[in-house]
Order: structure tokens, then C-alpha cells, then sequence
């Protein structure tokens, strides 16, 4: 099993450190013990695949909020538009 060579300690921090939620945390670390590398692998890959799903999700709601920004901007006289960089 992989407990020998990773110390629950570091993996723990590690995957709190990535966003994992303890209820996660705690089912790699009991998997650590009970199951295959093979297992391990799904399980972070699952997780990695919900944090991206998440991500998508942020990035969606950014894009709305560009393009009120955008839409509320192109309203302003062409003098008093406002940089979209911030300084």
C-alpha cells in the first residue's frame, strides 16, 4: 500500500491545502489503508473532476458578470469610460 511510502500527516494537509472537504480527506486516508493505488487514483481523480466542474461554474459566473460590465460600459460617453484594467 502507499501508507508506507506517504505519511497520513502530509497527505492530509496536502489534499486540505487542494480545497478536498474532510469528509473526503477522511475517506482517502481510510482508502490509504484499505485499498489499491488503483482506488486511490479514482478517488482523486473524481475529485479533481468535481473541483474542475466547480471551476466551470465560477468561470460562468465571471463571464456574466463581464458582460453586464460590458453592456453597462458601452452606456457611458465615450470620455468617461472606465479602464477595465485596475491600476
Amino acid at each position: 500500500m502507499a501508507a508506507s511510502i506517504l505519511i497520513h500527516e502530509d497527505v492530509s494537509q496536502l489534499l486540505l491545502e487542494a480545497g478536498c472537504t474532510n469528509a473526503f480527506t477522511q475517506q482517502f486516508l481510510t482508502a490509504m489503508e484499505t485499498e489499491s493505488v488503483k482506488s486511490q487514483l479514482l478517488l482523486l481523480r473524481g475529485q479533481r473532476s468535481h473541483q474542475l466542474e466547480r471551476l466551470h461554474e465560477e468561470e460562468q459566473k465571471l463571464d456574466r458578470l463581464d458582460y453586464l460590465r460590458y453592456k453597462l460600459e458601452k452606456l457611458l460617453p465615450s470620455e468617461k469610460k472606465t479602464s477595465r484594467r485596475r491600476r
